[in-house]
């Protein structure tokens, strides 16, 4: 196992204050070519408890209704800051082993446990994703359930973390059975094609949900939450969240103006080394990627 870096409180708040600053960028993209864009999961608790970051949280997460997501991918390249930022999406050439895509920050390096053997983008990250239109019929919403796990399994590429054991065997026979990345990326593009679907009458849906990790890949999001946004205070700035973030933070969190207990007080990443004055590439076969072989 790779040696893990344990923050101090200083180095926590720089990767919150490059978080924030990456945050600003896109969200300030997606307002000027408007795109619904919404601060989702913890930063949105953080945002409604705290008014900005959880405390002991070391980054951001934004979702996008899948039209805009769509948008997105299309205009990117064309009008976004790539020298700076770059959209880092999930392909057959490109594969960071995250369910989540991602723009980050090709200036810093933030390397985690997860991606420390992958030749990819391993600058400070935001994370967002779409959310999906739901089938409308039960069957459908349980074939798009199956097409969008597999999806999800696929696409990372390695053994999911905190699920049951029935999950964890299943998934280590399929990754087993099925090794060579591009077959893998024929499973998950072809069940991704198939599971988004519904995306075609998103705007007609009832629901919405979202292609990550249980329990939330099996939930359903009435889509009028993701409807509009509503602007409010996030450290020195405003964010925008769905109109129905308190429904949401409900469903995701219960009781969310309760903080829990000190042992679950800490950062979900694993870093295994991070520098955020220097772009990756510095460290590519050095900190990351080690295997490369150097002609």
């Amino acid at each position: 196992m790779s040696h893990l870096i344990q923050l101090t409180s200083n180095e926590l708040k720089l990767i919150q204050r490059k978080n924030l600053e990456i945050a600003k960028y896109f969200v300030r993209f997606c307002k000027e070519h408007d795109l619904r864009v919404y601060v989702f999961a913890g930063a949105c608790l953080g945002a409604i408890r705290h008014k900005g970051f959880i405390p002991w949280d070391d980054d951001i997460d934004l979702c996008m209704p899948a039209p805009d997501y769509k948008k997105l991918l299309e205009i990117w390249e064309r009008y976004a800051d790539t020298e700076r930022y770059s959209l880092c999406v999930q392909t057959r050439s490109y594969n960071d082993h995250h369910l989540s895509d991602s723009i980050r920050d090709n200036n810093t390096t933030f390397i985690i446990e997860a991606s420390v053997d992958a030749d990819t983008n391993q600058g400070v990250a935001l994370d967002f994703g779409p959310l999906h239109a739901a089938a409308n019929s039960r069957i459908g919403r349980m074939f798009q359930l199956m097409c969008a796990c597999g999806c999800s399994l696929f696409k990372a590429g390695r053994l999911p973390n905190r699920q049951n054991k029935v999950v964890y065997i299943l998934s280590k026979i399929l990754l087993g059975i099925f090794r060579g990345e591009s077959v893998r990326f024929f499973i998950w593009s072809t069940l991704e094609k198939l599971a988004t679907l519904p995306d075609r009458k998103y705007e007609e849906a009832k629901y919405v949900k979202e292609f990550s990790m249980f329990p939330f890949i099996t939930w359903l999001y009435p889509k009028e939450w993701f409807d509009k946004s509503v602007w409010v205070p996030f450290e020195d700035t405003e964010m925008p969240l769905p109109i129905g973030c308190r429904e949401y933070l409900s469903k995701r969190y219960s009781n969310y103006m309760e903080l829990p207990p000190e042992e679950s007080r800490h950062p979900e990443h694993r870093i295994v080394f991070m520098d955020l004055e220097n772009s990756y590439k510095k460290y590519r076969g050095i900190q990351y990627f080690k295997n490369l072989k150097r002609g």
